[in-house]
């Protein structure tokens, strides 16, 4: 299967703060969503900001953790809280990409005459 064919590829930066708790919270639940949802599909980095504070200036990063959407476009910012992996799929539009379940109704066993 081509790229093309499997979907956009998406460039993800992931901006912590050490090992700080909510850093690593964040790591697990950003790579749990990689995983389940972009498998294939994804380059994650994952910064520690002291250590790129080029990187960060480039990316206008004022608070961790921060992830960037790189692309597919458009380019997004997500601030503080990374934990809910409900809510950072809706700010990255993953919903959007879920195929939603059918409209047509399931008989189980019987006949519809």
């Amino acid at each position: 299967m081509t790229a093309e064919a499997s979907g956009p590829r998406w460039a993800l930066t992931l901006y912590v703060s050490g090992a700080s708790p909510r850093s690593s919270e964040a790591i697990v639940t950003i790579r749990r969503i990689c995983d389940e949802d972009l498998a294939g599909q994804v380059d994650l980095t994952v910064l520690n900001a002291v250590d790129h504070p080029e990187l960060v200036k480039r990316d206008h990063i004022l608070a961790l953790p921060t992830l960037v959407k790189h692309s597919p476009e458009p380019l997004r910012h997500l601030v503080g809280n990374l934990t809910d992996a409900e809510r950072v799929r809706l700010a990255l539009d993953l919903d959007l990409a879920t195929p939603q379940p059918s409209a047509t109704p399931v008989v189980d066993g019987g006949s519809l005459e």
